[in-house]
């Protein structure tokens, strides 16, 4: 350590020496040495250079020269001036000393003088003194010789709060004095007027005019009078909630008036200046009625009992307050939806009192007024998605008959009293569009009450809910689903909706209901749920997968009555043509019979109908002509069969026919319709042949009968091949056809194929 302080130390002694070095050839320095300038400078520098070095030190020097001479002149003079000023100060101090001597000394005679005065003065002090005392003394007496007849006078005059003061003034004096004799009098007096003015006052909380100011001072004088103040709170909230309910019962006469006015009255007030009505006059002097109660009686009542009195008063007056409310906003007013608010003005008139009442209610924090305004803001919510509910089902139930309109338009239009098939597809469009439009309107009518700028709608219990169950739940999903039931009323024969519904209604409903099912549902929720920015959550929330179960099923159950619908439709024309004749005495036939014919038209433009709705769906592949052969050569097999058995006596006919069917295909008739073309024109064919087969069965027909409806069922499977999924269900129902026919005929023969075909092509 020794040895590092010792290095450090003339390391540092090295660098001291060095900087002196350097310093020594600095003029400027206060080291420079001139010896050691000089001998730098002659090693150095050349002779030119010297010279020019000492020329200009020459004229630095006098340069120098010449400053320090001005400084010494400058200074110079300031030291002049200075002395010169001490020696004034000088001069004056000794004047200074010599006045405080002067003033020291007449102060002392000032302080003598005083206290000789004073010692003079005193016994007259006090004797001035007792004379004040008296003098108040007396001003006090006779001002209470006078206080009667000023109490009366300020009572005549109706000075009520002067009164009070100038017995209050007096009231101490006249306590003390009151057992004297001399005073009893004025006591007696006093206190009758006292009576009276309590009385006069007392009136003023029975006044019908009287405002809150007034019932506040009238409360504020009795206490200072040392009345009950238990007895006062009561008379105080008493006559307080009868000026309130004043104000209340002119609220509800302007509802009155504006429920009986028209949308021409200009003399009615508008909903933001009714709120601002019951703001200013209601909302405010209950303000004031706390405020006042609570410094009149906080100190002079139980604290416990006093607060719940006020709240109990404060709660009943707000509730009469919401039910006019509710009133105005037609929650309990049938006749409100003639004069629909705009919902933008209402959301702000709702704002405005929620903003009142959290205001009144910083001057009753026990009172949550915050949650019963959102409790009747929600109640305004709800009536209002009520009723767009009910304007969505009206403007639904409008766009049915524009549909029904249509579509009997159409059908007196069309050349066969049948609608369109290409124009069906834009009545399914046009009232989807509808539904569509008629949400996005509703959604875009409540879009004020999520604007950010509103107070209560960043209170959680209003929102939520809201958005939740008011507008998903209670508008939209309740929309869905009258759609959706209101479809299904087309199939309730007891409805005369159904009884009167066109069979191209029940087919365009159910491509509504089964567009809706595939997007329309999925789309408007999925849209409900971005405008209000809600994701639906929880066990109070549809799925949206039973709204579409429920279209489908719809779409399904009107598709089904659709189909019955039509199949009726054929199998009356079917069965009329075939009871109606006399199959006993048939002529030889000549082509298939008109009705037929018909049927096979009718059965085409189903197909056309249908196809412009739904897909056409899978179709078994037709052989070349296997199942024509297979049709003709089943006929003759059961000819043949059943004219064997009409040799043989030991075998019935018809028990014979029902061994065959046993190994022929069987048919189902209760197959699921699915939506798809195919599907839909199979099953009401189905139902078409199996009529045909009910009706063969109860008749009797001769030879002749026989080979026409050998002729029908051929023309029939020669064109109805084309609509079925299968040409073999046409064959088989067919065949069962003609094996009835067979069993029912009483000279069963028939034709041969090339002679059924011959007649087929001889009318095509």
């Amino acid at each position: 350590m020794a040895d590092r302080s010792i290095k450090m130390k003339s390391s540092v002694e090295q660098c001291s020496s060095s900087e002196s070095e350097q310093n020594s050839l600095d003029i400027d320095s206060k080291h420079f040495q001139p010896q050691s300038y000089v001998e730098n400078l002659t090693k150095g520098f050349s002779l030119k250079q010297l010279m020019e070095t000492e020329s200009m030190l020459g004229k630095d020097i006098t340069s120098l020269d010449s400053e320090m001479q001005t400084l010494v002149y400058e200074n110079y003079n300031k030291f002049i001036l200075a002395t010169e000023t001490i020696k004034q100060m000088t001069s004056d101090f000794k004047q200074m000393e010599t006045g405080m001597s002067n003033l020291m000394a007449r102060m002392e005679n000032l302080s003598s003088f005083s206290l000789e005065i004073n010692s003079r003065l005193q016994p007259k002090r006090e004797s001035v003194a007792r004379i004040s005392e008296t003098h108040s003394l007396l001003k006090k007496l006779q001002h209470l010789y006078d206080l009667p007849t000023k109490l009366k006078t300020a009572l005549t005059k109706k000075n009520l709060s002067q009164a009070v003061e100038l017995y209050l003034r007096s009231r101490i004096v006249l306590e003390q004095y009151r057992e004297m004799p001399a005073f009893q009098g004025i006591d007696s007096d006093c206190m009758a007027t006292l009576g009276e003015l309590k009385e006069e006052i007392r009136k003023n909380f029975d006044m019908e005019d009287a405002t809150i100011e007034v019932i506040s001072e009238s409360a504020s004088l009795l206490l200072k009078l040392n009345e009950n103040p238990d007895e006062l709170r009561l008379l105080f909230l008493q006559s307080g909630g009868k000026c309130l309910s004043i104000e209340i019962a002119e609220l509800s006469k302007e509802v009155e008036v504006w429920q009986n006015s028209n949308e021409n009255d200009t003399n009615v007030l508008d909903l933001l200046a009714f709120i601002d009505l019951g703001s200013n006059t209601v909302i405010t002097n209950l303000g004031l009625i706390v405020t006042s109660y609570k410094n009149l009686f906080k100190e002079c009542c139980s604290p416990s009992e006093s607060e719940k009195t006020l709240i109990n008063f404060t709660m009943a007056l707000v509730k009469n307050y919401f039910d006019v409310l509710e009133k105005r906003y037609g929650l309990d007013c049938p006749k409100a939806g003639k004069r629909e608010e705009n919902v933008s003005v209402l959301v702000r008139s709702l704002d405005k009192l929620y903003n009142k009442l959290q205001t009144l209610g910083q001057t009753l924090p026990d009172v949550d007024f915050g949650r019963a305004s959102t409790d009747l803001i929600s109640k305004v919510a709800r009536s209002l998605c009520d009723r767009l509910l009910e304007d969505l089902k009206m403007s639904f139930e409008s766009s049915l008959n524009l549909l029904r309109e249509a579509i009997a338009t159409s059908s007196l239009q069309g050349e066969d009293g049948t609608t369109s098939p290409t124009y069906i597809p834009s009545l399914v469009s046009q009232i989807l569009n509808a539904v569509n439009q008629d949400v996005k309107n509703v959604l875009s009518t409540l879009e004020p009450f999520l604007d950010q700028s509103i107070t209560f709608i960043n209170m959680p219990y209003f929102y939520i809910p809201f958005c939740l169950q008011d507008v998903h739940e209670g508008t939209i999903v309740k929309y869905l689903s009258h759609i959706s039931g209101r479809c299904e009323e087309f199939l309730d024969n007891n409805e005369s909706d159904a009884k009167n519904a066109s069979v191209d209604l029940l087919l365009v409903l159910s491509r509504m209901c089964f567009d809706a099912s595939s997007s329309t549902v999925q789309h408007l929720l999925n849209y409900t749920t971005e405008q209000f920015r809600v994701r639906p959550s929880g066990t109070n929330v549809t799925p949206t997968a039973t709204i579409t179960a429920t279209f489908r099923k719809a779409s399904l159950n009107l598709l089904n009555q659709y189909v019955a619908s039509e199949g009726d439709n054929m199998i009356t024309l079917m069965e009329k043509s075939i009871e109606n004749r006399n199959w006993m005495d048939y002529p030889e036939p000549r082509s298939a019979r008109p009705a037929v014919k018909r049927i096979v038209e009718v059965i085409g433009k189903i197909d056309a109908k249908v196809g412009s709705v739904f897909e056409d769906g899978s179709r078994n592949d037709r052989g070349s002509d296997s199942s024509r052969l297979s049709y003709f050569g089943s006929v003759a097999r059961q000819t043949r069969g059943l004219s064997q058995t009409s040799a043989s006596s030991h075998v019935d006919r018809s028990l014979m026919s029902n061994i065959q069917k046993l190994f022929s295909e069987k048919v189902d008739l209760t197959a699921p319709v699915d939506f798809t073309k195919v599907s839909v024109v199979t099953a009401i064919v189905k139902n078409l042949l199996k009529a045909m087969l009910e009706s063969v069965r109860v008749i009797t027909i001769d030879r002749h009968g026989l080979h026409q409806f050998q002729v029908d069922c051929h023309f029939l499977h020669s064109y109805l091949w084309r609509f079925v999924n299968d040409e073999s269900l046409v064959s088989t129902m067919l065949d069962d056809v003609m094996h009835s026919a067979l069993n029912r005929c009483i000279d069963p023969s028939i034709l041969s194929p090339s002679a059924v075909e011959s007649i087929s092509e001889r009318i095509a």
